[in-house]
């Protein structure tokens, strides 16, 4: 029987100007059955899942072997493949200075539909994606999940059998990604039709008919999400704390797992509902975990099994890639926090393993070192925040949530010196942003969402470049620049110009680039936008370890899982804040603990069905 995709012996690389070729696949094969109507890809940056989908959408061409899909080999020059497919870059591929509507005719005519007869049908697709009333905006002046809605629109409106999307919700929010997965779910059911797609967030691909997760362009695991989640069983532990802190508990906890200390039983440790999930190396290690705890940490905590996720096995699974490798690097060999620089090590003892817990303390309740004060922000007519005020203290994670369009980056970029507010006031570190921006911003470190070093200068070079502006003299900065080479794992790739870096590895330049003058002030804007678990994981072990060291961390980010590390954050939408405080205090209803996704998602619709 023909599968819905069928590969063999596949071979692809890409050539890059002046350098050698860089091979992607070599001798790929991979058959899915035609039962599958949800296909997902994931795994983590550089892991093949993007050229694999330009494969199947006839974007580019393999270099040996055969692609198949539906029995149809890919290629755009082909009207009977053009038909059946309808394919969403990351990019998502828009014409900016057009039109929502036009953008949406020349997607569609283009697959061949009669443009003549299908107006009413195009008007009413933008109906159902909430879309019709910006028919006549430009795409460029659309929020990000409006874009990603008009991306995917343009992909169905030719009425594909094979929807093929990139990533389709990445930087979205919680409220526009369920909105846009309910519009892929009611065309797919309703078509019969087929969707093949890319994701980050695990709970999405725990929603496909069949998960691939694929590491250096292999299949390093593959079925039915359930299927694989129970391999976990007897691995997968919830930590509950009783009367602990929880913000600082978690601090500790992640500060010993094996990511940090290579003599540790737990491979994850994430923070959940307040209590904190575990994964363990071995099976049945309920007392493993609770001895582990109490040795190291002094603790004394209730430990129970739980239901494993598809995010365990996948941590699971990246975990036995790594040993595979043979890695030595642990992700915690943190220079920046003084108070990092022991972890790593563990010893035993009597059968017990011991490792060096990060010290944390509460965060510093006393002077903000960020004051914001009723700022307000105007376009025009339009107002983009209204009346914000909050305070950030010293070692707080602080994180700013809200849907697209809220006025997140808008609020970031006024606190961050980069915006001017229209009226309030904005002290950073006891600085006046009205009278001494400069001095301000020579406290802060920034990471933008997109990434925005310089391209033609290589890693070393960067680093170099922004130490200089701030201001650092050569030999100080020489010696911090060796420094962040090691803990961001950059060596080997110090003359590497950065454009050519991958995406994960230009994230994390752009976090040491943030960090060569030791600012005592760091602003995230969705830097894990697009990344793995991993690589979250990996992410929030450093900023853990700079907050305990003293660093103020203010994020923005739309996984809301993430908001557990924060010790308060603030929701908003349309401008204005609807909540502020911290995860255990929001995150309530009738009495019970929820999630930050549902609180969130509540939130906004309840302030949105206000306003009308």
């Amino acid at each position: 029987m023909n599968g819905i995709i069928e590969i063999s012996s596949l071979y692809k690389s890409y050539k890059v100007q002046g350098k050698k070729d860089v091979n992607v696949y070599s001798d790929f094969s991979l058959n899915i059955a035609t039962s599958n109507h949800f296909i997902c890809l994931t795994g983590p940056d550089g892991a093949g899942k993007s050229t694999l989908l330009k494969l199947l959408s006839g974007v580019i061409r393999p270099d040996g072997g055969e692609v198949l899909l539906d029995g149809l080999k890919p290629d755009n020059n082909s009207e009977n493949f053009t038909k059946v497919v309808g394919y969403m870059s990351q990019t998502l591929g828009l014409y900016g200075e057009l039109s929502v509507f036009d953008n949406l005719r020349i997607f569609s005519g283009l697959k061949g539909l009669n443009l003549k007869e299908s107006s009413a049908y195009l008007l009413d697709l933008l109906e159902k994606v909430n879309l019709l009333q910006f028919k006549d905006r430009e795409a460029d002046a659309l929020s990000g999940g409006m874009k990603q809605k008009l991306g995917l629109t343009c992909a169905i409106a030719s009425k594909p059998r094979i929807l093929i999307l990139d990533e389709p919700t990445v930087g979205v929010d919680p409220v526009s990604r369920q909105e846009l997965w309910d519009i892929i779910y009611d065309y797919i059911n309703k078509a019969q039709a087929y969707c093949i797609f890319s994701t980050a967030y695990l709970e999405e691909a725990a929603k496909a008919d069949i998960t691939l997760m694929m590491n250096d362009a292999r299949v390093v695991l593959q079925g039915k999400p359930s299927d694989i989640s129970k391999k976990m069983d007897g691995r997968t532990y919830s930590v509950e704390l009783g009367e602990l802190n929880y913000q600082k508990t978690v601090r500790e906890v992640m500060s010993i797992s094996e990511r940090c200390c290579k003599g540790s039983p737990l491979i994850d440790v994430c923070p959940r509902l307040s209590k904190i999930d575990i994964v363990t190396k071995d099976k049945d290690s309920k007392k493993t975990v609770y001895d582990f705890l109490k040795d190291n940490l002094g603790i004394e905590v209730t430990v129970e099994k739980r239901k494993p996720i598809l995010e365990d096995a996948y941590i699971y699974q990246s975990y036995l890639n790594r040993l595979q490798k043979e890695s030595d690097v642990t992700s915690c060999s943190s220079t920046t926090a003084d108070t990092y620089k022991s972890s790593g090590n563990s010893t035993t003892q009597k059968n017990k393993s011991f490792c060096t817990p990060l010290k944390v303390t509460p965060y510093d309740t006393g002077e903000p070192v960020v004051m914001v004060d009723k700022i307000k922000k105007k376009f025009g007519n339009f107002t983009a925040v209204h009346q914000s005020s909050f305070k950030v203290h010293k070692g707080e994670i602080f994180g700013l949530l809200g849907p697209n369009g809220a006025g997140k980056t808008t609020t970031f970029r006024m606190i961050c010196a980069l915006l001017k507010p229209t009226s309030g006031n904005v002290t950073v570190n006891g600085f006046d942003l009205k009278h001494a921006k400069d001095d301000a911003r020579a406290t802060i470190g920034y990471v933008s969402q997109k990434f925005s070093l310089y391209r033609k200068l290589n890693v070393y070079q960067n680093l170099e470049y922004f130490g200089l502006s701030y201001g650092l003299e050569i030999k100080p900065l020489k010696a911090r620049i060796e420094e962040l080479l090691d803990e961001f794992s950059l060596r080997k790739y110090k003359d590497i110009q950065s454009e050519d870096l991958p995406f994960g590895l230009q994230r994390q330049l752009s976090m040491a680039c943030a960090l060569i003058h030791k600012p005592k002030i760091l602003f995230l804007d969705e830097a894990t936008s697009g990344a793995d678990p991993v690589a979250r994981r990996v992410f929030w072990d450093r900023v853990s370890a700079l907050a305990s060291s003293g660093t103020c961390v203010i994020v923005t980010t739309h996984f809301m899982e993430e908001s557990e590390y924060c010790d308060n954050f603030l929701i908003q939408d349309q401008g204005k804040i609807l909540v502020l405080g911290a995860p255990d205090k929001i995150c309530i209803k009738d009495g019970h603990r929820i999630s930050i996704e549902q609180a969130f998602v509540e939130l906004v619709h309840k302030f949105r069905a206000q306003k009308t």
